[in-house]
Formats: C-alpha cells, structure tokens, sequence
C-alpha cells in the first residue's frame, strides 16, 4: 500500500513518536509518504527519506512538495479539527488518532466533535479516551481503541544514565509537558510529606524549566520555589533536561516512575515503565487503567471533582471533570515504594513479556493495518 502520515513530526511531542514508529513498522512491507506540520528539526535521520515536504509550525510556507492526491491509507495523529485538511488525499482507509484528557458530557472543543466523519476510522489509545469521544457524540461504532507503543528492542537492553545523586532510592517523575493537568505543586507536596533529607531518596524532575507561555502552563520554578519554602528538610530533587536519544535507559537508571497527574489520554511513561521492569506510583484514574492495575503499580486513590478551566487546551468547559490523587494515599504508597521497591520490581518484571506482545510497535501497527478495507 501507498500510505500517507501528515501531522506533526518534527517536535519532540507525544503525537510525533507515534508518528515516527508507525512509519518504521510501516516502510518495511509499504511505500510510506511523511508530511510534517511542524517542521523537521526533530524528525529521526532514518525517516528522512520518506519525507516529501512539510511547514513550519502555523506557516504556510511548503517545502518539498504537497502529498499526491490518493492514497490508499492516511493515518493522523492530530486534534479533531485537523482532520479534514490532514486527511484529504483519498477517501479510504483514512485513520485518525486523537485523545482528549479530561471527562464529561460534551467536553471537546466547540466544533471538534462532528469532524469525526472526516475519517473512517477515530483511533483513541484507551477506553477512557474512548468514553469521551462517546460522552461528546461520536458514534461508538466510528471508534477504535488501539494503544500507543514502546522499542521493545530497546527495553530489552542492561545500558543505563548516570543520574546526579548518590542517593539509593531513585524516584523518576517524566513531567514532559508544564501543564497544569499534571499537578506538578500535588507531586511535589506528597514527596515533601514523605521524606526528609534523612531519607536515602531522591526525585529525578525529567522537565524543561521554562516560563509558562499559555494559561494552560505552570511555572516550575515557582512550584519549587513554594515547595523549598513549605518543606525546609525536604529530601533531594535533582533537574533533569537532558535529551536522551533512548528513554529506556533513564528508566533503568530509577527505582519507580512517579505521577500525580490530574488526567491522561494515555501515559507514555507508564507503560514504558513496566517494559523497564519499574514500579508505577501514579492516580489511579484515566488512560493508564488499561495496562496499570494492582498487579503493577501503587495506584493513588482520590476523586473526581470539576477541573480547572484554565488547564484545558483549545476551549475552556466548565463542565470538564478531573481527579484529584489524595496527598495522603500519595504519601503512603511512595512510603511503601521505599521500603518495597526490589520486591515489586522483581514482580513486576514477569509481566514484561505480556507487555512486549501486546504494546510492540509491530503489534500496534498491524492494528492499524487491520482496519484497511
């Protein structure tokens, strides 16, 4: 098959790792066609070829050239209402990916919804990101639930990072994005109560230190700066911004992977902390519930309560629901990782095969592929 992705590939963002490794499971047995909307500062070297043009982010400006006019399967990885101009080379097999991350009745942007019918197929990565696409009106039967996946090459590897701290117990939290979504002051409050600088512990912020650029972001710097105030004997935090090429390694560079988050569409470092044989201490509430369970993580209790509405992307609703993790459930269960990491580690660890055959790039690709008429 002649198979078209054009969405964002050239930002290190979650849309364009999905887009970067359908494209490699795709190019062995397909003629793959790379349109970026983003630019290709990013884009890896050996998808280079199977590029044939792209603009910079919100510029009309095309280099190289324009995609043919028919393929016979498109695939996106975008918000909903890019889904006509993105997937308008051909009308078959046109595959679009999108997840919204917070709940309630007709929660998507004003207008989002009805571009549903540009594509044959909405790919939601999970059940809870299903729920909301039914919750605003989609048909349940236009929508697909296929997970996102993980190099199971890579997490088949020993190599790990030095990481700066001579601390024991190593907590990694993979901020990613300075959201507001992500609780980044609730994170940092339950560490605070957890530990003291008594404690054989440290916390790796895997963030960028940047000043907030939209309503929806959160000054790290501020969050620190009130955290070092309320917990004067806080244990370590260390900043980590490096690039790291395999994200594996930093995985196996920690002890448990660490989140307070107020919602996810889906949770890459969740799933990628089982590959690495890593304890998940996370809410126990959105996306990740479909590969994160008692048997695997420290589920943080809480309860769903109104979100804020400055955290939403695109359109504020002051319907919009969230999860609120309890600090003190928090609290305990980071306690608990403390005392009982290596054990539920090495548990952890026997689900790896499971995660290997159900989340390896190729198992998800033939998923997509599945749907091709």
């Amino acid at each position: 098959m002649r198979i078209l992705i054009r969405q964002f590939l050239g930002q290190w963002h979650s849309w364009s790792v999905v887009g970067w490794n359908l494209a490699r499971a795709l190019k062995k047995n397909h003629e793959v066609h790379l349109f970026a909307t983003d630019g290709i500062k990013h884009l890896p070297s050996d998808l280079r070829d199977n590029l044939i043009g792209y603009t910079e982010l919100d510029k009309p400006t095309i280099y190289g050239r324009m995609p043919d006019s028919n393929y016979d399967c498109q695939i996106s990885y975008t918000c909903m209402k890019n889904f006509p101009s993105l997937m308008s080379s051909g009308n078959k097999n046109r595959l679009g990916i999108w997840t919204y991350e917070w709940a309630g009745k007709n929660v998507l942007p004003n207008g989002f919804a009805k571009h549903y019918q540009s594509c044959d197929a909405l790919c939601a990565p999970s059940q809870f990101s299903k729920q909301i696409f039914l919750d605003s009106g989609v048909p349940e039967n236009r929508i697909v639930v296929i997970p996102h996946g993980i190099h199971v090459d890579e997490y088949k590897q020993t190599t790990t990072i030095k990481l700066p701290t001579t601390k024991k117990f190593k907590i990694l939290a993979n901020i990613a994005q300075n959201h507001i979504r992500k609780n980044i002051p609730g994170l940092l409050e339950a560490y605070g109560k957890a530990f003291t600088n008594k404690d054989d512990v440290t916390l790796i912020l895997k963030v960028k230190d940047k000043p907030p650029a939209n309503q929806f972001d959160i000054s790290v710097k501020d969050c620190l700066y009130n955290f070092y105030k309320a917990f004067p004997q806080h244990a370590e935090i260390k900043l980590f911004s490096e690039f790291v090429d395999d994200i594996s390694m930093l995985y196996r560079s920690v002890d448990a992977v660490y989140t307070m988050t107020h919602c996810e569409g889906f949770y890459f470092p969740g799933l990628e902390a089982i590959a690495a044989n890593r304890l998940n201490i996370c809410s126990g509430w959105g996306g990740q519930l479909d590969f994160l369970n008692d048997s695997n993580a420290l589920l943080i209790n809480g309860k769903e309560e109104r979100a804020d509405p400055k955290s939403m992307y695109w359109e504020s609703k002051f319907n919009a629901i969230w999860f609120r993790p309890s600090i003190d459930d928090a609290v305990d269960k980071l306690q608990y990782a403390y005392n009982n990491y290596e054990k539920l580690n090495a548990s952890i660890a026997l689900q790896k095969e499971d995660v290997f055959d159900k989340y390896s790039w190729e198992a998800v690709t033939k998923q997509f592929l599945s749907l091709c008429k």
